[in-house]
């Protein structure tokens, strides 16, 4: 009886850490999100149809052929998932506006959020 109960709890210590060790291979991806909103003449309406790109590093071989892409929608919000963690060109451009680009990072597992407001064309 003492053998069985051993075991047992040996089993039940086994299949709790390899559990963990699986829970924690999912959860670290090392995909990211972005989301965020595109504002222009309004600083509360956002702008509809805005083109949303994220390209990734062209120095990084990991990275260089990655290119992800999303318009705003009708309230302006853009969502954009399975990002590969790393270094990117973010860029937001809508027809009459001066397109906004900024180099930024990326990191694995992670949430980014950025809010763009684009200008006017004179």
């Amino acid at each position: 009886m003492r053998v069985t109960a051993t075991v047992a709890c040996r089993l039940v210590l086994l299949t709790v850490a390899l559990s963990t060790l699986a829970q924690t291979a999912v959860a670290q991806s090392g995909r990211s999100w972005m989301n965020g909103f595109v504002f222009a003449d309004s600083n509360t309406n956002g702008l509809a149809g805005a083109l949303v790109e994220l390209i990734g590093d062209q120095n990084n071989d990991r990275l260089k052929s990655v290119r992800l892409s999303t318009k705003a929608e009708n309230d302006g919000k853009y969502s954009l998932k399975d990002i590969p963690y790393g270094d990117y060109t973010f860029r937001v451009s809508a027809d009459g506006y001066d397109p906004y680009e900024i180099k930024l990072y990326i990191g694995s597992d992670m949430l980014t959020e950025i809010h763009v407001k684009l200008r006017r064309k004179k």
